[in-house]
């Protein structure tokens, strides 16, 4: 390659042709958009070598699941010949941690939906409904779920060709794409993944002299391409009462107002999470589920064994915050931290355990359960398998409060009872 990396990387129409071997080789130096856009189309489509058009479509796919939407336009500017064009992508990338997408297992469903004569596609979970428009796949809030109806599948949707018939290269998911939107000779399919939804366009004009008959090969995409992976995303920042939304859902998150809160609760910051932050009404991992108690429940609790009690902590200390399989967890009305009076066997059996050292970390821990749910249940082949995202998902939580998270600690043996369900056991229970 004759020209600088980044030069390449920045255009579309360059880097789409590119010897990709040479780009692996050097790509680890390089920085910018198109490094990553690289990085993230081998990680979901695999390095086996196809056309430049088809791979062109890769990136345009990765561009858009990255949210880089100039990049994107370049590539449908440098190859209109693709087999294929992203419209949207509502799409977990490779080594990002978030809490959206994670459709995991058999616990979710799709439909095509209609609400006020928009085209919606709805997609449930354990959270609830989340609902995305056909057109942009951005979310749209609907208040009245009663006024969603199913869409019908019009008859030439039903006549187009199945993507399936075009020899091309994806994952094995795509395998079952929906076509259900027919425009003159575009197609539009509708694609469901462990890793999320997009909605792909096919041209007819364009694939009149694609190869057909051997239909999706998605053996390159069940191995790890050569070259470095993309970079680690999750989320940053404070926690604000719509990312507390989003990875719970709304309908699973609990706000007390000032008049509700716990009367003995001193903490400031406490009160502040409680009232503008919210903590999970409802939570599952696996075998284990955590409940917050209702506001009247929230009361001192005196009647805990003052022998399972740690040095300078009185039962009246402690306020009633929820329960789970493990034992029922207080809040120290005085310092903000959170607390497990463990019915576990074993050696913290009957002994009051810090879980946390505040209901930020409490809460950040429930939700880092969830973002990393989809990577340890359905990993990229980037990624590695169950055990090598377990050990991403600890070391963040070892950076998020150092020593809370190890083995022999126990609070890290009361953690991870409840964290299992993504580290230990698979998706269906197993």
């Amino acid at each position: 390659m004759s020209m600088d990396l980044d030069d390449v990387l920045a255009d579309p129409a360059r880097l789409s042709t590119a010897d990709r071997t040479e780009v692996r080789d050097r790509i680890a130096d390089a920085v910018g958009v198109g490094r990553e856009v690289f990085l993230q189309a081998e990680a979901i489509f695999g390095g086996a070598d196809v056309p430049s058009a088809e791979f062109a479509s890769w990136l345009h796919f990765a561009a858009v699941a990255t949210g880089h939407e100039e990049y994107a336009e370049a590539v449908v500017k440098a190859e209109p010949g693709m087999p294929w064009r992203t419209v949207w992508a509502w799409w977990r990338p490779a080594n990002w941690f978030t809490a959206h997408p994670s459709l995991n297992g058999d616990y979710y469903q799709v439909r095509r939906r209609l609400h006020e004569g928009r085209e919606l596609i709805e997609v449930v979970d354990w959270r609830g409904p989340l609902l995305l428009d056909a057109e942009t796949g951005r979310r749209v809030p609907v208040e009245d779920e009663k006024a969603l109806s199913d869409a019908d599948l019009p008859r030439a949707a039903l006549d187009a060709p199945a993507l399936h018939e075009w020899a091309l290269t994806a994952p094995e998911d795509w395998e079952g794409a929906a076509a259900f939107a027919v425009d003159g000779s575009r197609t539009r399919h509708l694609i469901q993944s462990p890793h999320g939804i997009a909605v792909i366009e096919t041209d007819a004009d364009v694939l009149r002299d694609w190869p057909r008959g051997t239909g999706i090969d998605s053996t390159s995409c069940e191995e790890p391409p050569p070259g470095p992976a993309p970079e680690p995303r999750r989320p940053t920042g404070p926690l604000t009462a719509a990312r507390v939304d989003d990875a719970f859902g709304e309908r699973h998150v609990v706000r007390l107002t000032e008049d509700d809160l716990p009367a003995g609760l001193q903490h400031e910051d406490s009160r502040r999470h409680l009232r503008e932050i919210g903590l999970p009404s409802w939570w599952i991992c696996g075998m284990a589920e955590y409940e917050t108690l209702p506001a009247d429940a929230m009361l001192p609790s005196d009647d805990l064994p003052e022998d399972g009690l740690p040095d300078g902590t009185a039962a009246g200390d402690l306020i009633a915050l929820g329960t789970c399989e493990y034992g029922e967890l207080y809040l120290h009305r005085h310092d903000g931290s959170v607390h497990i009076w463990s019915g576990l066997e074993g050696p913290t059996e009957g002994t009051l355990v810090a879980l946390a050292p505040d209901l930020d970390v409490f809460t950040r821990v429930l939700e880092a359960v969830y973002r990393y749910g989809n990577a340890c249940w359905h990993p990229y082949p980037v990624e590695g398998d169950q055990d090598a995202v377990a050990r991403v998902f600890l070391e963040e939580m070892a950076e998020l409060a150092p020593g809370l998270f190890a083995p022999e600690a126990p609070s890290g043996i009361l953690w991870s009872w409840l964290y299992a369900g993504i580290t230990e056991i698979g998706v269906d229970g197993y």
